[in-house]
């Protein structure tokens, strides 16, 4: 490992304060990686000597083996308390379970889904897990390493830097800790940005098939037709629209209950309080209601029932600043960063995983580093640090610390939207919208 650059120069040399930027990441996800190969070994050996031992992480890898479980059960959203995710999403892993299905067979389903740590346990202990669990996060990698590497411009020691760094950020961590299936939903978005203005004519209907797959996995990335918007693409949006709802409400039919079993589910899932407080939610709608509920708690009562829909209409309200301020950038770095900002602050259940997400503004301001200024190449940095550094998204981090990303989100999304209309980009946007208008008058 290189030694930190710590001289003046790291904000004014791109390769210094990336390298900087990863030997940070690095250290903290070595020590990280350490304690939990240490932890992992631990539970190996009782397992193997038949020792009971109390598990510090029952939810280790949850979220991979609770929608495994539902993948390969045709009553997933009949269950009480069942599969919040769509349709698309179980069976994509699917064949991942198929590997482990005998593991999965001997499961008796719970309906708490905090009480899934026991059964989880049971699955994780398997050599069949492991082998699908590692497969499927390869070819994630995998696939990532390299769109990386084309946004970059195949300079391979930047795309091999930014992978890296990707790897020991602390969204990535967390979502390789549950076992997340946004790594899938974070491919696809990847794919869109790639090619939607490829000269190829299937690239491009490629690139908005893989931003609509990306929604039906994980319904918040299609905030990146922004993207699509702004360039005034509108059959192509309308497209987008299209596969999206065809892959979104078809392979539910595949599953007992249908529509309205799902959509009872998710409902229920995106409304609970537990969820609203979860220490690691990083959404508006819950940053705020933490707010009123310590205040509250402070009073030694607790928030009325309605505070949670005030925060959650809040929430919304910001986003439509945040998509249009998105749409009519001329700026693709601020229009990424709107993006991904939205991505994380607008649902109401949001996880820190959602920062991933955060990689592609990332990659665009390395992208026009030359542009930027000393200053503005250290707020970047503090910024990545409080999105990306684990230990402050740790099982040992409290509601405060998880609320740092938030924070960091919203300031973020507020300064790029004063900009943004300060500038006047919106008339420009709004006028260019009126000469098209009139030139397809004109037309006809």
């Amino acid at each position: 490992m290189k030694k930190f650059p710590l001289d003046g120069s790291v904000f004014e040399e791109k390769d210094k304060l990336i390298s900087l930027l990863k030997n940070i990441l690095l250290f903290t996800a070595a020590i990280g990686g350490g304690a939990a190969l240490i932890y992992l070994l631990y539970l190996a050996a009782n397992a193997y000597a038949g020792t009971g031992v109390k598990f510090f992480y029952p939810r280790l890898f949850g979220d991979f083996t609770q929608v495994a479980y539902y993948s390969i059960r045709k009553d997933a959203y009949l269950l009480e308390g069942g599969s919040s995710y769509s349709a698309l999403s179980l069976l994509l892993l699917a064949p991942f379970a198929l590997i482990f299905k005998k593991d999965l067979d001997k499961i008796e389903y719970v309906v708490e889904s905090a009480e899934w740590g026991v059964p989880n346990m049971q699955i994780i202990s398997s050599w069949r897990f492991w082998v699908a669990f590692l497969l499927y996060q390869t070819v994630c990698f995998i696939c990532i390493y390299f769109l990386i590497r084309r946004m970059v411009g195949n300079n391979k020691k930047e795309g091999k830097d930014i992978f890296l760094i990707f790897l020991c950020c602390a969204p990535n961590i967390y979502a390789l800790k549950r076992g997340n299936i946004i790594l899938a939903a974070l491919i696809f978005a990847l794919i869109f940005l790639n090619w939607y203005r490829d000269e190829k004519a299937w690239k491009r209907e490629a690139a908005i098939l893989s931003l609509a797959v990306s929604g039906v996995l994980k319904l918040y990335p299609l905030f990146f037709c922004a993207f699509l918007l702004h360039d005034k693409k509108w059959f192509r949006t309308a497209r987008m629209f299209f596969y999206f709802f065809l892959l979104y409400l078809l392979p539910i039919l595949f599953y007992e209950g249908g529509f309205s079993a799902y959509f009872e589910n998710l409902l229920a899932f995106a409304g609970g309080k537990e969820a609203i407080l979860h220490r690691s939610n990083i959404s508006l709608a819950s940053f705020l209601y933490k707010i009123v509920y310590q205040i509250a708690y402070f009073f030694h009562t607790v928030p009325p029932v309605w505070v949670n829909d005030v925060c959650i209409v809040l929430g919304f309200i910001f986003l439509f600043f945040l998509a249009v301020a998105a749409v009519v950038t001329e700026d693709s770095l601020k229009r990424s960063l709107l993006s991904a900002c939205a991505i994380a602050l607008v649902p109401s259940v949001s996880y820190c995983y959602v920062a991933i997400f955060a990689l592609i503004p990332f990659i665009e301001y390395l992208k026009e580093f030359e542009k930027r200024n000393k200053k503005e190449n250290k707020v970047f940095l503090l910024s990545c640090l409080l999105l990306f550094f684990y230990p402050l998204y740790s099982e040992f981090s409290n509601k405060l610390l998880f609320s740092v990303g938030a924070m960091v989100f919203i300031l973020l999304g507020i300064v790029a939207c004063v900009k943004i209309f300060r500038q006047g980009e919106f008339g420009r946007y709004m006028s260019g919208l009126k000469k098209q208008f009139r030139k397809e008058e004109e037309r006809q």
